[in-house]
């Protein structure tokens, strides 16, 4: 059988020993009702007068910051804005000039080897209109649209 160790915190108090009278001294005053009022009080106001603004201050800041941000990347937006405006207009003018009508029939008559119609070169080979009647009369009986 091992021998119990001793150890030497064990044997030092860790406060010093006070008389009971002492004690109920401090304790009335410490931790009496009006004492625990006057500490709450004493929290409020350093609530009241040192954390709310500065929380306040943090949180300006913090707006301002956002803010600023944002003002940069709307501006940024803008420009892109523009250019793009710009871009789509020059698309705009190509489009017009690439399908200019004399334009397309030159190519055509180079490239495809098209000739413009002639009288002798002409014919219709369906006669039929969009409604069904031959040469745009009035379609006789059937359904009503």
């Amino acid at each position: 059988m091992a021998a119990p160790q001793r150890r030497y915190w064990a044997s030092v108090s860790p406060r010093p020993v006070a008389l009971p009278v002492e004690r109920e001294k401090a304790a009335r005053r410490a931790g009496g009702p009006a004492a625990r009022r006057k500490a709450a009080g004493r929290r409020r106001r350093f609530a009241v007068v040192v954390v709310i603004p500065v929380l306040l201050m943090l949180g300006s800041v913090y707006l301002h910051t956002v803010s600023a941000g944002l003002t940069d990347k709307a501006a940024s937006l803008d420009e892109r804005l523009a250019q793009v405006q710009a871009e789509g207009e020059r698309l705009e003018v190509r489009v017009a000039e690439l399908s200019r009508a004399g334009r397309i029939r030159s190519l055509a008559i180079e490239k495809l080897g098209m000739k413009d119609p002639g009288g002798a070169n002409l014919e219709v080979y369906d006669v039929d209109r969009e409604d069904g009647a031959r040469y745009g009369g009035e379609k006789e009986g059937g359904k009503s649209r």
